[in-house]
């Protein structure tokens, strides 16, 4: 994968290093229920997941559970993505075919970064798209932007390792 210029690549680790997710899981904790929750737009040209499917559309009430909790099991990849945005409707299609690749080996979760503002924010989001994986109820690596396909698979394939328990 090209790497991110060097300035981009300390913001996005500052920022990582930052994300606190506690406040969130005790924000998330005191929503009601996903089913009760506000819709968010779902992610470009997909529609709703299955149940158990690797893609997911997740929302700020949904956050705690489909990120957080889910990623003390497998690591989550959070696509933070806007309907406006066109790099993000080349990077999202990618994604969710290495995803239905992976078979469950990590989850995709879809944020639209418009629609639940405050998920980004806590990412520090400087530009999107941007990947954020979690891992253990923690952020552990990120991207911003568009890498070439075979990138993001070496990515992946290097994160799975280092994350393998």
């Amino acid at each position: 994968m090209t790497e991110p210029d060097s300035r981009r690549k300390a913001v996005i680790s500052a920022a990582l290093s930052e994300a606190d997710l506690s406040a969130l899981k005790a924000r998330f904790a005191a929503a009601s229920e996903p089913a009760s929750a506000p819709a968010s737009a779902s992610s470009p040209d997909r529609a709703a997941a299955p149940a158990g499917s690797p893609i997911i559309d997740v929302t700020e009430a949904t956050f705690q559970a489909e990120v957080v909790e889910r990623s003390l099991q497998v690591p989550v990849i959070v696509d933070l993505w806007a309907s406006w945005c066109g790099p993000c409707s080349v990077l999202s299609p990618v994604l969710e075919r290495l995803a239905t690749e992976a078979n469950g080996a990590w989850i995709l979760a879809k944020v639209n970064a418009d629609a639940n503002p405050r998920i980004p924010q806590r990412f520090g989001l400087t530009s999107i798209p941007m990947v954020v994986v979690v891992k253990g109820g923690q952020p552990v690596d990120a991207f911003a932007g568009v890498p070439k396909e075979p990138a993001i698979r070496q990515w992946l394939s290097g994160l799975l390792d280092a994350t393998a328990s």
